[in-house]
């Protein structure tokens, strides 16, 4: 019964999210949802481990009430949690594309406003909470069909070795089972890509298992693929770049406007669809843009890559991992040198997923918060301010900033639970998804800022980069894939700056890309540390990474190549196959795309372990 229990909770995340994993047979769904069995036996063995070792210790008391109950209660509770977390990642799969792993509770409590969102989380998708009580009341029932025989007779040599014969058998088959099977090592979450493809590992896979897991991970695994001088022959992360051939005079002001769940899908100006975002498209008619590639699945993620240029290639973010106090360069950092004044606002609570601790390390000299917000009844009620109420906010603090000055922005109010002011009800368009109503309405309050920006002296001189922190879920094909899945936009807008009013949407762009390109284009020769590069730099080699459901995925100008522990094991000409229909991976030589990628891992690896991600002599 438990077993059919943990199955139901497993395959709901198939059930809720098949759109997810179009392109699979039936056959391939049914063979992921059996040989996952393995992994619902590990966890039902290290659930019940007590409850099964109670019941078959040699022992006479185990038949008493009291320990019954002692057994009973705890497994009850270990299985609860179980079918909660399988259901509950049933709906946070679709944000993340990966099951959950141990990190999830640091993210959980660097986030102070989840007990606020977490009741309209129940609201919204009700029937996986539903469905959890119908597995729990079937569980609980399954628990009082337990019934332990009462031999109140005094327990003979014979009865002892039977029991204690049956006890070691039951001891035996919970290892194995814990195990998964008698091979040498344990099995693991890499495990689940030896029995299906990488899209549907978080079918055969499931939360309790890859939680467990995933407890007291040591980090990154040191790589010595390459020599020293291998190494910096095949992919080196110290860049500088000459001065362009036109730079701008005086120098700029920055400001990076990250948005939240921005999907290239929402935008037709890049997605040639039905547009959730009139004004962007307006705006990056006179922009240099890119339908560029996301480093991550998650704002945690998104925001590192973005002005820091480091991207995560782990299940732990970076500012979860045990690397989160390492020394990082930054926009920020870089800018510092140059008097520039500089300040993320984010109309979130202060901490929230630790930007503020983040804008710190990365160094941000000022930290907007909702605490700095001088009105408390623009509240939106669940994330932050409102992104129309914050960005006015914005404008006014900037005009008051020291030039030049750097500014990063997060928005939030394209967020779940999707809400808009009660003001604005029916004023925009509402699409397949949820979200792009929300969508809407951020960009009219982006509208609504660079109307107000306009009309400030510091405008003209200002570099506005636009970007989007990760993509939402996907409503068409191609942006369900682990291609479209992080389909964003990156624009570059500079009032009267000729360089930046042409279109390339066809050129490979990621986030990381962004901090060297701002400096490239103000013309600063510092030697930085970035997992990217320059936009105007056409000799560097030009790729896109990012880390999908365990493995790395690298893109070049051609392919796109996903790894499986450390090896090549899909190649899809994503140019041609939007969809990634076709894997090519036996009729291309890709040799040197396989050892690009395994300097890029072996550089971020050692880097980071050894703490190596700033340039020494930056203070």
């Amino acid at each position: 019964m438990i077993l059919l229990v943990l199955v139901l909770s497993r395959v709901s995340l198939y059930v809720f999210n098949f759109q997810l994993f179009s392109g699979f047979t039936t056959s391939d769904i049914a063979w992921a949802i059996f040989v996952g069995l393995r992994f619902d036996l590990s966890v039902l063995f290290m659930l019940s481990a007590l409850f099964i070792i109670g019941n078959t210790i040699p022992m006479p008391f185990r038949s008493a009430k009291v320990f019954q109950a002692i057994i009973k209660v705890p497994t009850l509770i270990a299985l609860t949690l179980a079918i909660f977390l399988n259901l509950s990642d049933a709906i946070y799969y679709r944000f993340t594309l990966k099951r959950m792993t141990f990190d999830i509770f640091s993210y959980l409590s660097s986030m102070e406003t989840f007990w606020e969102v977490a009741p309209r989380f129940l609201v919204d998708f009700w029937y996986a909470f539903l469905m959890a009580i119908v597995l729990l009341v079937f569980l609980v029932f399954s628990f009082n069909g337990v019934r332990v025989k009462v031999n109140r007779n005094p327990w003979s040599i014979k009865t002892f070795i039977l029991q204690t014969v049956i006890f070691i058998v039951s001891m035996g088959i919970v290892i194995i089972g814990i195990r998964g099977g008698f091979q040498l090592k344990p099995i693991n979450i890499v495990d689940a890509s030896l029995h299906a493809p990488a899209r549907l590992s978080p079918v055969v896979l499931n939360t309790p298992f890859t939680i467990i897991k995933s407890v007291g991970q040591t980090g990154l695994e040191l790589k010595s693929d390459f020599t020293e001088v291998e190494l910096e022959k095949n992919y080196q992360p110290v860049q500088s770049y000459p001065p362009l051939d036109s730079v701008p005079e005086p120098i700029k002001n920055v400001v990076v406007l990250i948005l939240e769940s921005f999907s290239s899908e929402h935008i037709g100006y890049l997605s040639h669809q039905k547009s959730f975002t009139p004004f962007l498209d307006s705006l990056f008619e006179h922009s240099l843009v890119f339908s560029g590639i996301a480093n991550g699945k998650r704002s945690i993620e998104g925001i590192p890559a973005i002005l820091s240029a480091l991207p995560t290639l782990s299940d732990e973010s970076f500012l979860n991992s045990p690397y989160a106090g390492n020394q990082i360069e930054g926009l920020a950092h870089s800018l510092n040198h140059y008097n520039y004044q500089t300040a993320f606002f984010h109309g979130g609570n202060n901490g929230t997923m630790s930007f503020d601790a983040y804008a710190s390390a990365a160094g941000f000299q000022e930290y907007y918060g909702k605490n700095e917000y001088p009105n408390p009844e623009d509240y939106d009620g669940h994330w932050g301010i409102w992104d129309e109420k914050y960005l006015q906010y914005f404008t006014e603090e900037l005009t008051e900033f020291k030039e030049p000055f750097l500014a990063a922005l997060f928005t939030l109010s394209s967020h779940h639970p999707y809400q808009i002011p009660a003001e604005y009800t029916g004023k925009f368009p509402k699409g397949k998804l949820q979200i792009q109503q929300a969508i809407a309405y951020s960009d009219f309050a982006l509208k609504q800022f660079f109307t107000s920006a306009k009309t400030k002296d510091w405008y003209q001189n200002t570099l506005f980069v636009i970007t989007a922190d990760h993509t939402s879920e996907g409503a068409e094909a191609a942006y369900q894939n682990s291609l479209g899945q992080f389909s964003i936009p990156i624009a570059f807008f500079a009032p009267g700056d000729t360089l930046m009013t042409r279109r390339s949407k066809k050129k490979l762009v990621q986030q990381t890309d962004i901090y060297p390109s701002i400096l490239h284009y103000l013309g600063m020769q510092d030697s930085i540390i970035a997992f990217g590069n320059s936009i105007f730099e056409g000799s560097s080699r030009i790729f896109a990474v990012n880390y999908f459901n365990g493995n790395l995925q690298m893109m070049d100008e051609e392919y796109l190549l996903q790894m499986e522990d450390g090896n090549p094991k899909s190649l899809y000409e994503y140019r041609k196959d939007s969809l990634l229909k076709n894997n090519v991976l036996n009729k291309r030589d890709i040799n040197d795309l396989v050892t690009f990628e395994k300097a890029f891992q072996q550089q971020y690896n050692n880097r980071m372990i050894q703490n190596q991600i700033r340039i020494k002599n930056h203070e």
